[in-house]
């Protein structure tokens, strides 16, 4: 498994789109400590592992299937985890969930 394939995590920085004290609507996105945790978890199976902010991306369009993911569900589907050029799942999940389907895919 190791160094087979790149490990992208396609992330939003995370926001409180109705103020940190709102009580309608939580938060938006990862925390910098979430997407920490799910590196390091990915990283202990050897492999390596590239972070994105979707806000940051000059063209969406150089990740079509993030795009198209991102452009249907909203925020709700990051973030999107891809093994190589495969989406191996989208949405927030425990970290053994994420592992989980990232080794289906290798």
């Amino acid at each position: 498994m190791k160094g087979e394939k790149t490990i992208k995590i396609f992330t939003l920085e995370q926001q409180f789109p109705c103020g940190p004290q709102s009580s309608c609507c939580g938060p938006i996105g990862q925390s910098e400590q979430e997407v920490m945790a799910l590196k390091n978890a990915i990283e202990k199976l050897g492999l390596q592992v590239e972070i994105y902010d979707v806000q940051k991306f000059k063209n969406l369009q150089e990740h079509p299937q993030v795009f198209k993911l991102f452009r249907t569900f909203g925020p709700q589907a990051i973030p999107i985890i891809t093994v190589g050029n495969d989406v191996a799942c989208m949405g927030k999940s425990e970290i053994s969930e994420t592992v989980a389907a990232i080794k289906s895919k290798l």
